[in-house]
């Protein structure tokens, strides 16, 4: 299924074209509370899934346009960023592995890169990401992002899977030229978590329809050019090892986010610009579309 927050306060699933109202209708049944938040419906899901199928088999569905899609989870109590976690070696695009030279630092030395981006950076579909006064030189880069869908804690990867709602698309957009460019490892928190630096959606396709998120085709276009191309199985920790690793590290709750790394390194990314429009699509999610403007509006 897949699941998207609409304006105005209403949640909806996602029925070939067309989007069907659920929220207030489960909200009048006493299901949900009233104004229902995605985590409220990830909380519940499990004990509501068979109703909410009737209920969207049934309904009545309105035309899906993407301006009135929200951040599918608005306030998700953290956002885990994995970084350098593809194995690139490439410098084309077909490959799908991710360009720029192959790391030498190992997994474990991977996963420890991971780092932490403010919700307030979340914005969704058709909205803008903003260049901040003095931080020029933004970047988006394009990644699978796992829904966390119950609180777990010390996770093995064969559990992993009980603990992941679903996913979606957020691009961890990055000012790489902020700052003193003195310590980029330590900064990485300050660079990523400007306002509008986290774009995620369009909606949660739920962990049922993705069996394999190790195998799916990732693709960015910026002014209908196409980017940034990758595949999932060119992650050097997948899935399983991010979800165990983090939960070891502090407890996931219903509708956290952690994005699971960026293909190319930044010699291959191209720095946004005012008036710039992003298409980011990720096979059996979805896509959604992004302005780029300055802080002044310009």
């Amino acid at each position: 299924m897949r699941l998207a927050s609409i304006k105005s306060n209403d949640l909806a699933a996602v029925r070939d074209d067309t989007l069907v109202p659920i929220g207030n209708l489960l909200a009048q049944q006493g299901l949900l509370p009233q104004g229902a938040s995605m985590i409220d419906l990830i909380t519940q899901y499990s004990f509501l899934k068979h109703t909410l199928a009737k209920a969207v088999e049934k309904g009545t569905g309105i035309k899906l346009d993407s301006k009135r899609l929200k951040p599918p989870v608005e306030k998700p109590s953290k956002i885990w960023a994995a970084a350098t976690n593809y194995k690139r070696g490439s410098t084309g695009l077909e490959p799908a592995r991710g360009r720029g030279t192959a790391g030498e630092a190992t997994p474990e030395e991977i996963l420890e890169k991971t780092f932490l981006k403010p919700p307030s950076a979340i914005i969704g579909p058709e909205e803008e990401i903003i260049i901040p006064k003095g931080a020029e030189t933004i970047f988006p880069e394009l990644e699978l992002c796992i829904v966390i869908g119950k609180e777990s804690r010390n996770l093995s990867k064969d559990r992993v899977l009980e603990a992941i709602f679903g996913y979606t698309i957020i691009i961890d957009v990055t000012a790489r030229g902020y700052g003193s460019g003195k310590g980029l490892p330590g900064s990485r928190c300050v660079r990523k978590g400007f306002e509008t630096f986290a774009p995620i959606g369009p909606w949660i396709t739920t962990r049922d329809e993705i069996p394999d998120p190790q195998n799916l085709l990732m693709r960015l276009w910026v002014n209908d050019e196409l980017r940034q191309s990758a595949r999932t199985d060119a992650m050097i920790n997948g899935v399983a090892e991010l979800v165990s690793y983090l939960s070891q590290v502090t407890t996931l709750h219903p509708g956290d986010l952690i994005a699971t790394g960026n293909p190319d390194a930044p010699a291959f990314q191209k720095q946004l610009m005012p008036g710039d429009i992003l298409k980011a699509e990720i096979e059996g999610i979805g896509a959604m579309n992004l302005g780029v403007k300055r802080a002044d509006g310009g």
